[in-house]
């Protein structure tokens, strides 16, 4: 088990856990992740009618079924 170790560079088998550092960036990375999630998903259900504005144009010619 030693040599496992010693293989990824860890010297004992305790662990110490997040420092102060580690938690203030997990937290703000987190919150910054659920707000924008927050912000797309307010923005896309608040409008008033979104299927008006969250289509293709009609007239694109893709050429799929020229023969």
């Amino acid at each position: 088990m030693n040599e496992w170790l010693a293989i990824f560079g860890q010297t004992t088998t305790e662990t110490e856990g997040l420092t102060i550092g580690g938690i203030v960036v997990m937290v703000v990375s987190i919150g910054l992740v659920l707000g924008l999630m927050l912000f797309c998903i307010a923005r896309i259900l608040g409008q008033k009618s979104p299927s008006e504005h969250h289509h293709a144009p009609l007239d694109i010619d893709t050429h799929d079924q020229d023969t």
